[in-house]
């Protein structure tokens, strides 16, 4: 089992950003704990102020070759995309959106032989909306800037304190993501419509999830959903207080965090959309 690993090369990226080494994905055999390859960016994708901060690996069933990584840069307004297959990269970037810092969460739908065009979720963290694109679109090399109208907005705005840091999706579509200036992890079933009504946390608290700032799912055969936590916040500002609890690891399986939820797959009333005012649907 092979895992990739993204090197933004960057430290003291809250006070003044130094460049200390190459941006780098990295890529390692899980078994043997050895480095299997290795791309270096290019310098025409490390922009000034560049700052690459998430990535998502896109493997289909059992291919390992034909795998594809998707990677944000936040501060730049672009999206990385990576092919193991050929070891080239390029860069995406869609000029109909203004991603006012760029590029944050990512999540995409499930795999299935019966649906082999994956739709990735995307968002920058200032943002209260979603936006989608195919992935047939952004992983051909040459050919993506020619599809006209493939990023889309989606639904509904998540409304006033809808910021959103990291996103993943289960095997079963649904959605989890870390609502930052909430203190909560939200959840969406991706096959209901995108609005308010259909948006459900499952967890909340003031002092656990501070500042919710990672997410994955795992692969398990009963899959767990994993946030990370910190104090960001406050060590803008006041710095850590060594003698607390500054960072944690949270998981609960997906199952029982969407139990009596409007996530929840066996939730239905979901057909009527919520009426909500011109001030509140921003971006």
């Amino acid at each position: 089992m092979d895992d990739e690993l993204l090197v933004n090369g960057l430290i003291d990226v809250t006070v003044k950003a130094k460049q200390v080494c190459p941006t780098k994905l990295l890529v390692f055999d899980l078994g043997t704990d050895q480095l299997v390859a290795r791309y270096d960016f290019p310098e025409e994708f490390v922009k000034q102020d560049s700052l690459y901060s998430n990535i998502l690996v896109d493997v289909r069933g059992n291919d390992c070759l034909n795998v594809h990584a998707y990677l944000t840069d936040v501060w730049r307004f672009g999206l990385v995309v990576f092919s193991l297959k050929t070891m080239r990269g390029w860069r995406v970037k869609n000029v109909e959106f203004e991603w006012t810092d760029g590029i944050f969460g990512l999540a995409l739908s499930p795999y299935s032989n019966y649906n082999p065009d994956r739709t990735l979720f995307f968002h920058p963290m200032s943002s209260f909306r979603e936006f989608t694109v195919k992935t047939s679109v952004i992983c051909n090399e040459t050919g993506w800037s020619d599809v006209k109208d493939a990023f889309k907005v989606i639904g509904q705005s998540r409304g006033k304190n809808g910021q959103v840091s990291a996103s993943r999706i289960d095997r079963n579509g649904i959605m989890f993501f870390n609502l930052v200036t909430r203190d909560s992890v939200g959840c969406w079933d991706t096959r209901k419509p995108y609005k308010r009504s259909n948006l459900g946390v499952v967890a909340e608290n003031a002092e656990t999830l501070v500042f919710p700032n990672d997410l994955k799912v795992d692969h398990e055969q009963r899959q767990s959903v994993w946030v990370i936590s910190n104090k960001l916040p406050l060590y803008l500002y006041e710095g850590l207080d060594e003698n607390q609890v500054n960072f944690r690891i949270m998981s609960a399986f997906v199952d029982e965090a969407v139990k009596n939820t409007i996530c929840d797959p066996n939730a239905s009333d979901y057909d009527t959309y919520q009426e909500f005012s011109d001030d509140e649907d921003c971006y």
